[in-house]
């Protein structure tokens, strides 16, 4: 990370190109961050299409810096969703649709980097996972936030475990009104969240209801 510039909220930035070595078409979908001190155990990939993936982290930490090396098999129509660095938590996956599935980990086997992974989560006709969200403190609460500006929260008693690759459960009630999820995250009191849209705004946790 020594190899990005700062910048401020108006400025473009550079091109991820200029900083690692990508394949002609190919583009930058999720970026995590990997402490000195991190205890993680897998990297978790969450794709789009409901496929979750972990695999252990040292198949990705002795890697070329520039260069890079596999990291899933995707299907094709497939893209990730979100990557997470984790250990044998619970999560809760969340849709665009506002649907959600909340399962156990720790029976899911480690597999290798080039590999795709297993169903997670049967999606609809038109909906696609948005996100999922590890539990690390069961008082945190799911925060849901919809295209055209609303948003809540909910605690996590409200999302039942399951088996993985059920269709889940309603969490959101999506409407012409609230446009679809665009995000999700586990939050407490204590934290402030930034929304961006074209322009951007930093609420208290302690603001949504």
């Amino acid at each position: 990370v020594d190899n990005v510039p700062i910048g401020t909220n108006v400025s473009k930035g550079v091109n991820v190109s200029t900083l690692i070595n990508l394949e002609p078409n190919e583009k930058v979908i999720a970026i995590t961050n990997l402490a000195k001190e991190n205890e993680s155990k897998y990297v978790v990939f969450i794709t789009k299409n409901g496929l979750f993936k972990k695999t252990a982290i040292e198949e990705y930490t002795k890697t070329k810096r520039s260069t890079g090396i596999a990291a899933i098999n995707l299907k094709d129509g497939d893209s990730i969703a979100n990557i997470e660095l984790m250990n044998e938590e619970d999560i809760i996956l969340i849709t665009k649709k506002g649907y959600s599935i909340h399962f156990e980990t720790k029976d899911i086997a480690a597999i290798g980097r080039v590999t795709a992974g297993v169903k997670a989560i049967k999606l609809t006709d038109g909906d696609e996972v948005l996100t999922g969200l590890p539990i690390r403190n069961n008082k945190d609460t799911v925060a849901i936030f919809s295209a055209y500006g609303n948003g809540k929260k909910t605690v996590i008693d409200e999302f039942p475990i399951q088996a993985r690759a059920g269709k889940g459960v309603s969490a959101y009630k999506v409407t012409p009104a609230t446009g679809d999820i665009i995000g999700a995250v586990m939050i407490n009191n204590e934290d402030n969240i930034l929304l961006i849209g074209k322009s951007s705004i930093c609420i208290s946790a302690t603001d949504i209801i």
